[in-house]
């Protein structure tokens, strides 16, 4: 069994949550969700003015008060905070790290590729219209208005960068799922084309990946009655190789972790409750089973999922 905590759910969460994250309680590995689409385009307007700016600052005074417990503990970090610029974004981390005397104790991985801004005209010339999923709109409508174009990359070239020994994975527009699931692959072992367990990770991944929106931070059906909301804590998935898994908090901490709130989260940007799609796997969410296993524990169970489909 291994512990992936998340730690932000947007950029502009508290900025405290990774640093109790970390001291709360043992984790293996911590994740940090920071991008939205609309983020994505203000980092790129950021970078257009700056060439070392484009990704999620405050992630860098966050790392220098949690960077030498991760490399003490062995605890794994995953974020896409790299936004436009994970290069930078590395670059940056790791000047903290040598401020902290870690010079040669640290290892940062960095995942780029998905920004394809500069290759959208090509594509068009080449025939490729991408044309909008639900419109069927051309990009040659708006493309004067692009200001900014990302393949959303699965998990894999995080499991590929941790597999490398990674501390810290700092990536582009990886999708919020692949942050949780490329932990759960390097630490089992699983295989691509397991799509059951692939699902079941990506379940996971979208449990957590807004932070503490399943712990009673967007619990609308009970919200009076969250005890403690201003102390919130954050949740962590306590996952197992068979893809099964618990959802869970510190103890001490506020908020709430039942059913009800886990499944408010569920049902969060869901889209087709057959076919939640992502680069690693297509997860079928009508296939969850949800049990309290405890206070504050909700066990997740059942999940089956489809074959990857051919696109990013």
């Amino acid at each position: 069994m291994i512990r992936v905590a998340s730690g932000q759910g947007f950029w502009g969460d508290a900025v405290d949550a990774p640093v109790r994250q970390v001291e709360g309680g043992p984790i293996d590995y911590l994740m940090m969700d920071y991008l939205a689409e609309v983020t994505m385009s203000i980092l790129q307007k950021q970078k257009a003015r700056d060439p070392k700016m484009g990704y999620a600052r405050d992630v860098v005074p966050l790392m220098e008060r949690i960077l030498p417990a991760v490399v003490e503990r062995n605890i794994r970090v995953t974020t896409n905070a790299g936004g436009v610029n994970p290069e930078a974004c590395a670059q940056a981390i790791a000047e903290v790290g040598r401020r902290l005397g870690l010079a040669g104790r640290l290892r940062i991985g960095v995942v780029g590729g998905d920004d394809i801004l500069g290759r959208l005209d090509d594509l068009l010339a080449r025939g490729v219209e991408l044309r909008d999923m639900d419109t069927g709109r051309p990009l040659t409508d708006i493309r004067n208005r692009v200001v900014s174009a990302n393949a959303y990359l699965g998990a894999w070239p995080v499991v590929d960068a941790l597999r490398q020994g990674a501390h810290v994975v700092v990536t582009g527009r990886v999708t919020d799922t692949g942050l949780t699931l490329a932990p759960l692959i390097n630490a089992f072992g699983w295989a691509a084309d397991a799509w059951d367990l692939m699902a079941a990770g990506t379940i996971a991944g979208h449990v957590i990946e807004c932070g503490a929106q399943c712990s009673g931070g967007n619990f609308l059906g009970g919200w009076p009655d969250v005890p403690r909301l201003e102390d919130v804590g954050y949740p962590i998935v306590e996952a197992s190789p068979d893809g099964s898994f618990v959802v869970t908090k510190h103890a001490g901490t506020g908020g709430v972790v039942s059913v009800a709130s886990v499944k408010e989260q569920l049902l969060y940007e869901m889209g087709d409750p057959h076919a939640y799609i992502t680069p690693d796997g297509v997860a079928d969410f009508t296939s969850i089973r949800l049990e309290q296993a405890g206070p504050d524990r909700v066990r997740v169970s059942g999940v089956s999922g489809h074959p990857a489909t051919e696109f990013l």
